[in-house]
């Protein structure tokens, strides 16, 4: 499996624009909250992460290159919901494997 850095720059700056994305539609929501800068570095930021670890999942199964972007940039929208979920199923594959089957 061949890396190739203008897909995952790609991949990365759809993350990032998906958590964008979310926090505009958190500020549309919000009532008289303000959203800083800050909120959107760190928005994005996470999404990054989100949408790297989404990525590389994405690659070692096989996915298509338009699928892969698509889950991406939705996963940089969900962002830390994503992580959880991931975290849940690496918890259980740990067990699973710890435990001999």
């Amino acid at each position: 499996m061949g890396i190739n850095f203008i897909e995952v720059i790609i991949n990365l700056a759809l993350a990032s624009f998906g958590g964008i994305v979310k926090r505009l539609s958190e500020m549309e929501k919000a009532d008289g909250k303000k959203l800083t800068v800050v909120n959107y570095i760190a928005g994005s930021l996470i999404s990054m992460f989100v949408g790297i670890v989404v990525f590389v999942l994405c690659k070692n199964y096989g996915v298509s290159q338009f699928l892969t972007a698509g889950i991406t940039a939705l996963s940089g929208y969900m962002g830390v919901p994503v992580l959880d979920l991931l975290s849940n199923i690496a918890r259980k594959k740990m067990k699973l494997e710890s435990s001999g089957q």
